[in-house]
């Protein structure tokens, strides 16, 4: 039968195409959990976000299903993510409902899928790079994240 190999050859080549959607660095939004994100990556994002904000010209979007949301309402992770500046959103994301930030012109995601459909949905330019790369990118408004 057919054998595919999957080496770090091949995730660079991924990584390469993936980001060769991405031009400018500034970061109108970034959009994590398409595939929904669970409760431990949610308590994640609330720790690399622990004592920062989103910045001014960034939005941070997280999508979860409802039951995660309520599990992270009773644990205390969505109002660390909204002091942070951080919106927690349910049972959707930005593909399906196509709705983004007004004005977004460049996002960046954790999801190869999302920077493989969003952009070329929504006619934007977009990142792939780390939840860390992703949150920094809120944060400072720029893709600092590796550019290929």
């Amino acid at each position: 039968g057919e054998r595919f190999v999957y080496d770090a050859a091949a995730r660079q080549a991924t990584w390469d195409i993936l980001n060769s959607l991405g031009g400018s660095r500034d970061i109108d939004y970034v959009m994590l959990g398409c595939p929904h994100y669970s409760i431990e990556q949610i308590a994640q994002a609330a720790d690399l976000l622990e004592g920062r904000k989103v910045h001014e010209n960034s939005a941070l979007w997280i999508f979860t299903s409802r039951a995660v949301k309520a599990t992270a309402d009773a644990c205390g992770h969505s109002q660390r993510l909204r002091d942070a500046g951080a919106l927690l959103m349910t049972d959707t994301c930005s593909a399906i409902s196509q709705a983004v930030p007004k004005g977004t012109r460049v996002a960046a995601f954790d999801s190869a899928k999302q920077t493989h459909y969003l952009p070329a949905i929504m006619g934007i330019e977009g990142w792939y790079g780390t939840t860390r790369e992703c949150i920094d990118a809120a944060c400072n408004g720029r893709w600092e994240g590796r550019l290929a």
